[in-house]
């Protein structure tokens, strides 16, 4: 298969996260959860790995503000102003 068109698990996971009905910004979030634990070799104990995808998708479809906050400190731990910003946007303080 071409490299140009060959699709990453991530990807296949944000549109599968967007047809189940995932916000488009969180869907993306979870692909970069995924897609990041990959290219970053994150060790197993991390969020992120193509076993998680499942269960990722019923996080973000039954609990989509705590998935949310659960991304952006995956993402980005050591950014205290992002993590503090979202999760008093969410209403969680």
């Amino acid at each position: 298969m071409n490299k140009a068109v060959q699709s990453d698990y991530w990807d296949e996971w944000q549109r599968e996260a967007l047809a189940a009905g995932v916000k488009p910004a969180l869907a993306k979030l979870g692909m970069e959860v995924l897609r990041a634990h990959r290219k970053n070799r994150w060790p197993k104990h991390f969020l992120g790995q193509m076993d998680d995808a499942p269960m990722m998708l019923s996080m973000c479809l039954e609990e989509p503000d705590e998935s949310e906050l659960l991304f952006i400190e995956n993402l980005h731990p050591y950014d205290a102003k992002l993590i503090a910003a979202t999760k008093k946007r969410l209403c969680f303080e």
